[in-house]
């Protein structure tokens, strides 16, 4: 194990929610997977040019739509570049102390170039074809964390490198055809960093069989607001609407998650008004939204 690991073995979802599966069903990759918990203080420790490979070479065997391949990872390690990208996503300062930031674009600039090298004239400017470029980016994202998790690592995903998509292109020196669709912060985590996985809507509220059904919305609502008030996870955290403040005993999922969709300015914290632009930002890389 690489110095500045944490070895210590999480609980997976299984055991956190007392669900009763046969163990030779929860593989190591399952185990990784119902143990995610997203970390945002790092050790300094550098991240060995093999273990970032092995990410890599992950994160591309996701699957892409076609086999299109229309998305690109921009790696960023350089400790100048990491601070201004720390700005520009917020001011996160993790960003900066991570060793290594993945950033996932979609990228259509291969297609255009595709398209003129081969004699065609390029016409996917449309919806899906921002869609299909996304969800590459989005499914390669997921493999690099869990490949980083696997190995002892702790990752953030970061939506917020679409605050400034321009000024992120700009930093990374990004073509036309290529938008930022998130990054993906990894390190060691920082003992104390892990506190264990965050509890999860139930079950039943999000897997549907064979037809879709909201029959017991409230009751799924109810339960799962007592557990996140009794974890303290919204304690103190209460988003600023103009709403009244309430206790934090009463402050649970419900009021939080409708106070962050209230309006644009809170769906993503802070910095998310500056989103309210990002069609015409997207528009302005090269992409189609319509």
């Amino acid at each position: 194990m690489t110095p500045g690991a944490d070895t210590t073995l999480p609980h997976t979802r299984f055991e956190m929610e007392q669900r009763t599966i046969s163990p030779e069903f929860v593989t190591s990759t399952i185990r990784v997977l119902t143990s995610h918990e997203s970390i945002r203080s790092f050790e300094a420790t550098p991240i060995a040019e093999e273990v970032l490979e092995a990410i890599l070479v992950s994160s591309r065997s996701a699957p892409t739509s076609s086999n299109l391949q229309a998305y690109s990872i921009v790696v960023v390690e350089n400790v100048e570049r990491r601070a201004r990208l720390a700005h520009l996503v917020g001011d996160q300062r993790y960003v900066a102390e991570a060793p290594v930031m993945l950033i996932f674009c979609a990228d259509i600039s291969r297609l255009h170039y595709l398209a003129q090298r081969q004699g065609h004239t390029y016409a996917a400017n449309n919806l899906e074809m921002f869609l299909t470029a996304s969800l590459d980016a989005s499914l390669a994202l997921q493999n690099a964390l869990v490949a980083a998790e696997s190995l002892g690592l702790g990752a953030v995903p970061i939506g917020s490198v679409r605050n400034e998509p321009n000024l992120i292109a700009e930093e990374l020196g990004l073509p036309q055809g290529v938008v930022a669709i998130a990054g993906l912060t990894i390190g060691y985590p920082r003992e104390g960093a892990r506190r264990g996985s965050k509890p999860r809507l139930p079950s039943d509220s999000v897997v549907h069989r064979e037809q879709y059904s909201a029959d017991d919305i409230e009751q799924h609502v109810r339960d799962y607001d007592a557990v996140m008030i009794a974890n303290g996870l919204y304690a103190g955290r209460q988003v600023a609407t103009g709403a009244p403040t309430i206790p934090d005993a009463e402050y649970g999922w419900a009021e939080h998650t409708a106070r962050r969709t209230s309006k644009p300015e809170t769906l993503a914290g802070p910095s998310a008004a500056l989103r309210d632009h990002l069609k015409d930002d997207v528009e302005s890389r090269g992409f189609t939204i319509r």
